[in-house]
């Protein structure tokens, strides 16, 4: 159910309003005490929907240092926000009060107090009620209630005897002659009828049981029925219905039990169910349009493409779109819980969140990294923070910060940074002064702008320290433009021809040679090009960096591996490879990924490694995060909720040990939870692993175990279970076999 949101609309001078959502009274009035000198008067209003802000234009400048409160402001307030006992205008046909206490003024009641509320403040059944009971007029402006919809969102504030009876003369006037049907008394439930448990009520054994296996399980279900479908139900007959009636019509004569409600509930379950639920109640075509334009559960279409399937105009499709996105805007909650949650996880951060990260630190986000382009367009359509998705050397990053915005801060600390060259700026100096190019809300960038931008920095120590020297690389900035145009990996004489098109000069071909390999990555002999040529995408690039670390951790200590060796493992452990990713991609992934120590010539071989405690931490987080992620997760989408929590990437190496398993080479997961031989049947599956591998002389790959004993459990995972076990060993490539002492 939508929740209410607090509308703060601010007039100027100039009669131009500015609107403000709130969650938070606190908020509403902080704003109103720290208003511009251009703001002359207020409109507050709290509902599920914006009221038009001009409508407003004359009472609020009658009313210029003050604040005026739509019934659903007035009834939300606590008792302590004195209000105007009746309305000062009325707007749209709805009454307008004037705040007398709490905004930081005291006003005088601007009517006299002998004067009776006016019945014809009060709409539908709320007028004939007001009309018979004089002397609860008051009560009820007093807590803002005039329609339906006011008393659907304040009535709980009324004393328990007054609710009951109006209560009693709601049920009179609107559920009326079908006062016999379970259903329509359901749908004019009151708000503290709707959400009462079935279980709660008096109800039958066999009605209890009817429910219970339908999975309806508050009256509110009950309001999207109709008898005729109750009659539908296996052991439900008219008897049924009259006894059901009866319990209901009981239920809501009685009265609400307790009282309370909140300004502004929480919204449960995730955004991605929020949208989903929200798009349910769109029309087919609207619903169609917006998923394929958003691209939930699948790639998102271009206006073209959509309005060629409908054969309308992009034109036609882009207001459907539109209209659709303003009435989202407008009735649900969802996009101003999104706007609160961005603002509170992207807050006095030090280190930029990766999308993929958001919901390691909250569960509301979860599934928004598998939808990326979802992700986006909400941020981008439905969230008014200024918030950002933001692409940064292929990792895509969560913050107050545009695309644009980076490109600029990034070319502008680049000519900072070749201006500073002769001002004897130290290293310090041009970090602070790269760092300041980017606004307060995105700080956390910082790291991330430096890095980037001091990539052409040269220092050297004049005997006080280092500083600043030079700035560029010349010839390495055409050919890294080269390279950036290309489709493919280039050869430097290629390289040079592109590069002196581009300059209108000769380029050297050594000097190409050069530039490209301090710019870009050798895919060939003599042949350069970028991480966007790899034939993998950077997540199948990390896992299978991952894999490669694995496979020398497992091998000798003082071993050193080349790449093609550590591909042939790969091939080994049943890894199926792309066509073009051979020995020179792998290298460039172990380069990128930072677990190994490189001796040149694709040679590798261990790192020093991490601190045993750091070690111990990232094993930690690694199985805190799988487990509050609730199912498996690929080697990318682990990495980056690492980031995301810890703020650490470059040889981050994660380890397989219990509970931490792998179900193949890029998926991660969890003993026992994700898999489905269970840890108290563990010890006697790993027994037939046993007798199995005692019929072979040299043991078996993983794979063919796992097929003998029926497949129970993906090849991965049985190495990984049988690591555990010292009767077992395997090598490198997958291969499981007995230990000699095993016999």
């Amino acid at each position: 159910m939508a929740s209410l949101r607090a509308f703060l609309m601010l007039r100027t001078v100039s009669s131009h309003w500015e609107i403000e959502v709130h969650h938070d009274l606190k908020d509403v009035v902080r704003s109103w005490a720290g208003r511009s000198e251009e703001v002359t008067s207020a409109v507050l209003h709290v509902g599920f929907e914006r009221r038009v802000a001009k409508s407003f234009n004359l009472i609020a400048a009658e009313h210029v240092g003050r604040v005026l409160l739509t019934p659903g402001a007035k009834g939300a307030l606590p008792r302590s926000f004195k209000a105007s006992a009746l309305p000062v205008a009325t707007v749209d046909d709805e009454p307008v009060f004037l705040a007398l206490e709490g905004w930081g003024y005291s006003a005088p009641e601007p009517v006299s107090e002998d004067r009776e509320p006016e019945v014809a403040a009060f709409l539908g059944w709320l007028g004939s009620f007001a009309s018979e009971n004089a002397d609860d007029r008051a009560a009820l402006l007093d807590v803002g209630i005039l329609d339906e919809t006011t008393y659907a969102q304040f009535e709980a504030k009324l004393d328990a005897v007054l609710r009951t009876r109006l209560a009693r003369h709601r049920f009179k006037e609107v559920v009326g002659a079908d006062a016999d049907d379970p259903c329509a008394i359901a749908r004019a439930a009151p708000p503290w009828l709707a959400e009462v448990p079935l279980e709660s009520l008096d109800l039958t054994v066999r009605i209890a049981n009817v429910f219970r296996n339908r999975g309806i399980l508050k009256v509110a279900d009950l309001g999207s029925l109709t008898t005729a479908e109750l009659l539908n139900f296996q052991n439900f007959g008219r008897t049924s219905i009259h006894q059901l009636s009866t319990i209901l019509r009981s239920a809501y004569l009685a009265g609400p039990q307790q009282s309370g409600t909140a300004l502004l509930e929480p919204m449960d379950g995730t955004l991605l169910q929020a949208v989903r639920v929200s798009l349910a109640n769109c029309s087919e075509r609207e619903r169609d349009i917006l998923e394929r334009r958003m691209g939930l559960d699948r790639d998102p279409e271009t206006l073209q493409e959509i309005g060629e399937s409908y054969a309308v105009t992009r034109e036609r499709i882009r207001q459907i779109e539109d209209k659709v996105v303003a009435r989202l805007v407008r009735k649900e909650v969802w996009d101003d819980i999104l706007a609160a949650k961005l603002r509170k996880i992207l807050a006095d951060r030090e280190f930029p969140l990766p999308l993929l990260g958001a919901e390691a630190i909250e569960p509301w986000f979860t599934g928004l990294g598998e939808q990326r382009s979802v992700a986006r367009y909400l941020i981008t359509n439905m969230c008014s923070t200024g918030a950002a998705i933001v692409e940064i050397a292929g990792t895509e990053y969560l913050g107050f910060l545009s695309q644009d915005a980076w490109q600029t801060a990034l070319a502008s600390a680049r000519q900072l940074l070749a201006g500073g060259v002769g001002a004897r700026w130290s290293r310090a100096d041009c970090e602070h002064h790269v760092r300041c190019l980017l606004p307060d809300q995105a700080g956390e960038f910082g790291g991330l702008l430096w890095e980037t931008a001091s990539a052409w920095c040269h220092f050297a120590d004049d005997g006080g320290g280092e500083i600043l020297t030079s700035y560029g690389r010349g010839a390495e900035q055409l050919v890294e433009a080269v390279l950036q145009e290309s489709d493919r990996p280039l050869h430097y004489s290629e390289i040079a021809l592109s590069a002196a098109r581009r300059a209108g000069r000769q380029i050297d071909e050594r000097r190409a040679h050069n530039a490209a390999a301090d710019v870009g990555f050798l895919f060939a002999p003599g042949t350069y090009g970028l991480l966007k040529h790899l034939s993998v995408t950077r997540a199948e690039r990390e896992a299978l960096a991952d894999e490669a670390v694995e496979i020398v951790s497992e091998g000798p200590e003082d071993r050193q591996w080349h790449a093609s060796e550590l591909l042939e493992h790969l091939h080994l452990r049943g890894i199926d490879l792309p066509g073009r990713f051979d020995k020179y991609e792998l290298d460039i992934a172990l380069k990128q990924h930072g677990g190994l120590t490189s001796f040149g010539r694709m040679v590798w071989a261990r790192s020093d490694g991490t601190a045993e405690t750091a070690r111990v931490e990232i094993r930690q987080a690694v199985t805190a995060i799988l487990m509050q992620a609730g199912r498996p997760l690929s080697s990318s989408e682990l990495r980056e909720r690492l980031i995301a929590v810890r703020g650490i990437n470059q040889g981050m190496q994660f380890a397989v040990e219990d509970p931490v398993i792998k179900l193949d080479w890029n998926t991660w997961a969890l003993n026992d939870r994700d898999i489905s031989i269970k840890r108290a049947d563990q010890p006697a599956f790993l027994d037939e692993v046993a007798d199995v591998l005692r019929e072979t002389d040299s043991g078996l790959h993983a794979g063919e175990c796992s097929a003998l004993l029926g497949n129970r459990l993906p090849p991965r995972a049985l190495l990984c279970l049988a690591a555990r076990d010292r009767r077992f060993q395997s090598a490198s490539g997958g291969r499981l076999s007995l230990r000699a002492t095993a016999g």
